[in-house]
């Protein structure tokens, strides 16, 4: 009976936490300019891009190349998808160095989509520091991901109170705004006691709210 208990929890604690991803990771895009540059290809690099995308699924490597050849061509939103397969060994051996390249080359285009993801890959190399100005910059341009992923990325490098307290203000600000990473993060904090004892009621009844949005989504 504890074995199966066990597994139940961990099962809804699995359940919780890809929940909790995709619903920010879908905020995230549509706070973000990612169809936009997607939607001003010229025509020549849009027919590279549809050829892409026709082989993502069954021939990722072939996808690749045409995503390459728009990005060579100037497509801001091809430098994305280069990336992320390279980021991820889509169709490709991953390369976190290329991966950098490529993300870094959509931003100076003008993509805020690419940033988050430049960002966590400067985190998972080992560039915390470099990881966290960028962050900062996102921020001081009002950038709304900015504010969670600095304080997500920060926390998950010194998980103590301190940290806690110091980048409360970063998430409070993106709850405020409808980040849904930052109103479940602070959400459990509050529930676990960890902003106070005080903060616990409140804790629960955000996840309790939370909970509920989400079942309306579904």
């Amino acid at each position: 009976m504890t074995q199966d208990l066990h597994e139940l929890w961990e099962e809804i604690r699995e359940r919780d936490n890809a929940a909790f991803w995709e619903r920010t990771y879908a905020w995230e895009e549509s706070a973000s300019n990612y169809v936009e540059p997607r939607a001003n290809e010229p025509d020549e690099r849009w027919i590279l891009i549809e050829r892409g995308n026709i082989l993502s699924d069954s021939s990722p490597a072939i996808a690749l190349e045409f995503y390459t050849e728009a990005a060579e061509a100037g497509s801001v939103w091809s430098m994305e998808m280069v990336g992320w397969q390279y980021w991820n060994g889509i169709g490709v051996v991953a390369d976190t160095s290329l991966a950098l390249d490529y993300y870094h080359r959509a931003i100076l285009g003008g993509s805020w989509g690419a940033t988050i993801p430049y960002a966590r890959l400067l985190a998972k190399v080992g560039r915390q520091e470099d990881c966290e100005n960028y962050l900062r910059e996102c921020v001081a341009s009002d950038f709304l991901p900015a504010y969670f992923w600095l304080a997500w990325l920060r926390y998950n490098r010194d998980k103590t109170s301190t940290v806690r307290r110091e980048v409360r203000p970063l998430l409070e600000y993106a709850a405020r705004q409808g980040h849904p990473g930052a109103r479940g993060l602070l959400a459990r904090w509050m529930a676990r006691g960890q902003l106070g004892l005080l903060n616990v009621p409140r804790g629960w009844v955000n996840l309790v709210q939370e909970a509920i949005a989400e079942s309306r989504e579904d």
